[in-house]
């Protein structure tokens, strides 16, 4: 691993932000790497570890790419000479890239033990060969248009997110044998990737639709005389930076956001991935013509690419994965409550997906039937697949409710679902507005407007979160349910910032990005450093996903130095360095990864024992403190207090799926020590969780 900081570039130490992150994404390998996860686990995290390391591309290393392009400014903003950024990169991502191929291997020995074969095209026996080119004529052979490769003539645009394959075929010419090079695109968007082939008995086999096209190439090509065909994989990743031309002034938003996306697939190539068998001429000829310069990446991979593919691949097969916890039914919220009383009776805290996500489903639809409620106003970011959650707002609708719907549409990789949910919205009379000029709106907000007794009450949710069912599954995120009048009054006058004049109104209980939460964040830090330097306990307690603004480090280590304890719980992106002497000795961090993706974001503070305790939308990065619309929410109730500081207690426990981040980016798991338990903090949240209720 290149050397994370620099202390001559810089008066204090600081990780780069893009190291950290594939520091990250290693983490995501040794879940791979560990046997004592499930076998499909550990198969399904190569397809995580895939994936993100293609959205890495698409978004850390194109955004690099362009601030080296800025020449002497682009190096002034990274701190170093550009073309030794780009080379650090390449050079861990090579790296980790021979770690996954050595673990893939050894994942493929496995399941040849358990009697799952995935099969190249070679190791068929007769009557599975007869299958795949029955297989290939009537599914597949239809679905194959080769584009021929001319030395002369420029390549076509090649997409993003498409599997190829670069075909060599040789055949004699008046006595001499002669080359010509093809580009087939395999048809993954209209096909499965994993064919199940017959076998013996309790043996299965599994050949990728890769080799079934390979087989076929003959048949493709057949009336051209070729006698022999070689074939290898490679794929282009392209910047997926969504620029939006503001000059259109006659052009709907969301028409533009629609126009970007479709622009993306065809951004500048950063990332050219292939197997490192293909000919060298071939290889030359695709560097050449998609003009690859020194600051994009060429990488030699294996024989196939998308593995993201495999994230899906064990539940076909039957492999064992880990088992989600069954949902607990909150202890305030037991089926058949009436909801609204339950939450005017006390806030309540959500701990997704240990809690239930169908109490907000509940919620949505009690309100969109009630007759005495008059509105529901919510933010969307991240919108499911299949949305309840949109299908209440619309049922709302359609009894006669005001409905207002804040909708995103540069959530990134998401838009062109929610341009399909905010047209269902749209067609359904339900009020629209995509965001904020300038700013992303990332705040999680529930809000509905009930009118008891003549009067308006309102009852609401603030998360760390999306208000999307299916990630509730896999995400840990905390909800705050809650008719706190003051609080709530704020959330309704950021709604009306958003509906009409984009003024901000000061608050008093709601933290708001990007007006105020860079400054609370020091005056609480200050805080904690009055209280170390009068000799009394001072701490901070924080959970994120990401860490690397450089104000707030700063302003952590000037804490650390004046004695103040530091215990951090940081998922991602950490450029902040602990345990520097002079800087950091008072600083903890670690980093939890297991089978659901740790996304809470929450940060107490001691204040001289009384714990200030809150939950945000909103990472420690630049954008979301200075350039994001993000809500972060006080939690006053001392129950709730005393919860998330058991959970984050129980956590910074862990044994056994806990990192320790430090200067050298080893990722080294933290030890148990002798005679003490293990402890994996998401088994012992849930039971931590199952007990509170058990206790009502």
């Amino acid at each position: 691993m290149p050397r994370a900081y620099n202390f001559k570039k810089r008066e204090y130490p600081f990780s780069n932000k893009e190291m950290s992150w594939l520091s990250f994404n290693a983490r995501v390998l040794q879940e791979a790497e560990d046997r004592n996860n499930p076998l499909g686990e550990r198969i399904k995290f190569m397809g995580i570890y895939s994936s993100n390391l293609d959205e890495f591309f698409r978004v850390r290393v194109a955004m690099t790419r362009r601030i080296c392009q800025l020449g002497a400014e682009g190096a002034k903003m990274l701190r170093e000479d550009p073309a030794k950024a780009m080379a650090d990169l390449q050079a861990e991502v090579l790296h980790q890239r021979a770690r996954f191929n050595r673990i893939l291997n050894d994942l493929y020995k496995e399941m040849a033990e358990v009697g799952i074969h995935l099969l190249d095209y070679s190791q068929l026996n007769e009557g599975q060969i007869e299958y795949v080119r029955n297989y290939f004529e009537t599914e597949v052979r239809h679905k194959i248009f080769p584009i021929m490769v001319e030395k002369r003539y420029k390549l076509p645009e090649l997409k993003d997110k498409t599997l190829y394959l670069g075909v060599e075929m040789r055949k004699m010419v008046r006595g001499e044998e002669k080359t010509k090079y093809s580009i087939v695109e395999i048809p993954t968007n209209a096909l499965p990737r994993f064919i199940t082939l017959p076998g013996n008995g309790s043996r299965k086999d599994i050949i990728l639709i890769d080799e079934i096209v390979r087989g076929g190439l003959p048949s493709i090509f057949r009336d051209s005389h070729y006698h022999s065909f070689n074939a290898w994989n490679f794929k282009i990743v392209r910047d997926a930076e969504l620029d939006i031309d503001d000059d259109d002034i006659y052009m709907s938003y969301m028409n533009k956001v629609n126009q970007g996306v479709q622009k993306r697939h065809m951004g500048e190539p950063i990332w050219f991935l292939y197997d490192s068998e293909m000919s060298q001429d071939l290889l030359d000829i695709f560097l050449k013509k998609m003009k690859f310069k020194k600051l994009e990446t060429v990488t030699a991979g294996g024989r196939y690419h998308y593995f993201s593919d495999f994230i899906k691949f064990p539940k076909q097969v039957g492999l064992p994965c880990c088992e989600n916890h069954i949902p607990i039914q909150h202890r305030h919220f037991p089926k058949g409550v009436k909801i609204f009383p339950a939450i005017k009776a006390k806030d309540t805290i959500l701990y997704f997906p240990y809690h239930s996500f169908d109490t907000v489903i509940d919620l949505l639809r009690e309100a969109s039937i009630d007759p005495h409620v008059e509105s529901i106003k919510v933010t969307l970011y991240r919108v499911a697949k299949f949305s309840s959650v949109v299908n209440a707002l619309i049922n709302a609708r359609k009894n006669r409710k005001e409905v207002l719907v804040i909708l995103e549409l540069q959530a990134r990789f998401d838009e062109e679902n929610n341009i399909y949910w905010a047209n269902a919205l749209k067609e359904n009379d339900v009020k629209v507005i995509f965001g904020v000029e300038g700013l992303k709106v990332h705040s999680k907000l529930l809000l509905i407007n009930r009118r008891e007794k003549g009067k308006i009450v309102r009852y609401g949710g603030i998360g760390t979160g999306n208000l999307n069912e299916d990630t509730s599954k896999h995400y840990t995120d905390c909800f705050l349910m809650t008719a706190h009048k003051e609080i709530l009054e704020e959330v309704d006058s950021l709604f009306d910032f958003f509906e009409n004049n984009y003024r901000h109104r000061r608050s008093k209980h709601l933290i708001i990005s990007p007006y105020g939460l860079r400054s609370k964040i020091c005056d609480l830090i200050d805080r904690e450093i009055d209280f170390a330097r009068k000799g009394e306990k001072a701490g901070i307690r924080i959970k994120l996903n990401n860490l690397s603004d450089e104000g707030i480090i700063q302003k952590l280590y000037e804490a650390s130095q004046a004695g103040v304890k530091i215990r951090m719980i940081i998922r991602g992106r950490f450029s902040l360095v602990p345990g520097v002497e002079g800087f950091s000795e008072n600083i903890q961090a670690i980093s939890i990864l297991d089978q659901y993706l740790e996304h809470a974001r929450y940060f107490i503070f001691r204040n001289g024992g009384d714990h200030d305790c809150y939950i945000t939308s909103a990472d420690w990065l630049g954008r979301n403190i200075d350039r994001r619309v993000e809500v972060t929410c006080p939690v006053y109730r001392k129950s709730l207090k005393n919860e998330l500081k058991s959970i984050f207690d129980i956590q910074w426990s862990d044994n056994r799926k806990a990192r320790i981040l430090d200067k050298d980016m080893k990722n080294e798991y933290v030890q148990t020590a002798e005679g003490e338990p293990e402890i994996r903090s998401q088994e012992e949240v849930y039971r931590y969780l199952i007990q509170r209720t058990a206790r009502s």
